[in-house]
């Protein structure tokens, strides 16, 4: 990440240095942590704090990108005096939501930005200002990964993912998107669809599986082709077969292309 040096707050010569840091791995469910380094320029400068947003960047239904806040939280300690050129080191950790996507499967990046935001206050009438924007690595869960080798263990891998800015149906959902993995059939064959979309509605239990025939153009889930969905555990990661759920699901998908 490296350091990035703060302007805005004086003289330019009275800047002072921010680097952010991740300590990974980070999983959705579990706790992001961290620390914040400052470096004091050539005056003292009081500071309210560092306050950090976790954000993901989504697509509308109209096309466009936005970046979601999914969750924040605040450095330590704060309100104090940095002075002139000390260091100081802030930490910060925070529990995230189950339903945070994820950006890397098996250590391949599947395309999807998340990024941690540090913001730095000098006191209560400030607004803050931006000063740091760095990529936050998020690891599939174990449960993520059975799955979808399960899929692969049927012909179809993962090639890419990506973030909707909206809701699933009928589902107790706490955050205003969801994750699509696209797995595109490597072993070609009569009737079987050619990529499908899945999707993890995941929570402290395990998750719902929700798998359909892929259709990228079309934003709205209802105007989606059907889904079929199955429910998956935490607990039955290493000691269950995944390989009949998906099969039956696959079946089930080709059946309501006959209706």
């Amino acid at each position: 990440m490296g350091f990035k040096r703060l302007f805005g707050i004086g003289d330019p010569d009275e800047a002072i240095e921010v680097d952010t840091q991740v300590f990974g791995p980070v999983y959705p469910g579990g706790d992001v942590k961290g620390e914040v380094l400052l470096r004091g320029g050539a005056r003292d400068t009081p500071v309210d704090g560092i306050y950090l947003r976790f954000t993901v960047r989504c697509t509308r239904y109209d096309g466009e990108e936005r970046d979601y806040e999914f969750d924040s939280c605040v450095a330590r300690p704060s309100d104090f005096t940095l002075h002139k050129g000390e260091e100081q080191r802030l930490t910060f950790s925070e529990r995230l939501s189950w339903e945070v996507p994820v950006s890397e499967l098996g250590g391949r990046a599947l395309g999807v930005v998340l990024s941690v935001k540090s913001k730095f206050r000098r006191d209560w009438n400030d607004d803050g200002t931006e000063v740091d924007n760095d990529l936050l690595h998020m690891s599939a869960l174990p449960l993520q990964e059975a799955v979808l080798d399960a899929f692969a263990e049927e012909g179809y891998y993962c090639d890419s993912a990506y973030v909707v800015d909206s809701y699933i149906p009928g589902v107790e959902q706490h955050r205003g998107f969801y994750q699509t993995f696209v797995l595109t059939d490597r072993s070609p064959g009569p009737r079987r669809p050619e990529q499908l979309e899945v999707v993890f509605h995941t929570n402290v239990v395990g998750a719902l599986v929700h798998v359909r025939r892929a259709a990228p153009e079309v934003r709205s889930w209802d105007k989606k082709p059907p889904v079929r969905r199955f429910a998956a555990a935490h607990h039955e990661v290493g000691h269950v077969d995944w390989r009949p759920r998906v099969r039956k699901v696959l079946e089930e998908l080709v059946l309501l292309d006959e209706l």
